[in-house]
């Protein structure tokens, strides 16, 4: 019974917290490729992105709960079709890529990176609560750019943080 609002909520908050991250890398770098989406280290850091958040907001999920929430939220998230990622996802993870891994470790890094910056952030809200705030966003831009900027084009994917 809860699954749909878990899995609703999951996805909301995936495309919610990414879809203006990947804004500021269009406006940065006057667009993204349609097929950088298809690269294998952007597949895999954005499906273990999607996952992490998704869990942190919906809780325990189970497997094709997890599977639509990251197919759909990538859709929000790239306005390519849902059943494209699906399949990237299944090719690049049977097939072992590492760029993929690569895409999935580092997505991780970002996501506990920008927890490391927010509980620093939240210390500091006693020195003024709008300063923390812009710190706070600057080095989730800084963390981006480096883990999802840096990545696209084909430069870079295979390198690590």
């Amino acid at each position: 019974m809860l699954a749909p609002w878990k899995t609703r909520r999951g996805r909301r908050a995936a495309a919610a917290q990414i879809i203006p991250l990947v804004d500021g890398t269009r406006r940065r770098l006057g667009g993204i490729p349609d097929a950088a989406w298809r690269d294998p280290y952007i597949v895999g850091f954005l499906a273990m992105l999607i996952t992490l958040i998704a869990r942190r907001s919906a809780g325990a999920l189970g497997r094709d709960d997890l599977a639509l929430i990251q197919s759909r939220a990538w859709a929000d998230i790239t306005g390519m079709p849902a059943d494209l990622f699906g399949e990237e996802v299944c090719y690049y993870d049977a097939a072992r890529d590492r760029r993929f891994a690569s895409g999935c470790r580092n997505a991780e890094l970002f996501f506990r990176g920008l927890d490391m910056v927010k509980r620093a952030s939240e210390e500091e809200l006693g020195g003024g609560a709008a300063s923390a705030r812009f710190a706070e966003a600057d080095a989730g831009a800084v963390l981006w750019s480096r883990y999802f900027d840096a990545h696209l084009g084909g430069s870079g994917t295979d390198a690590q943080p």
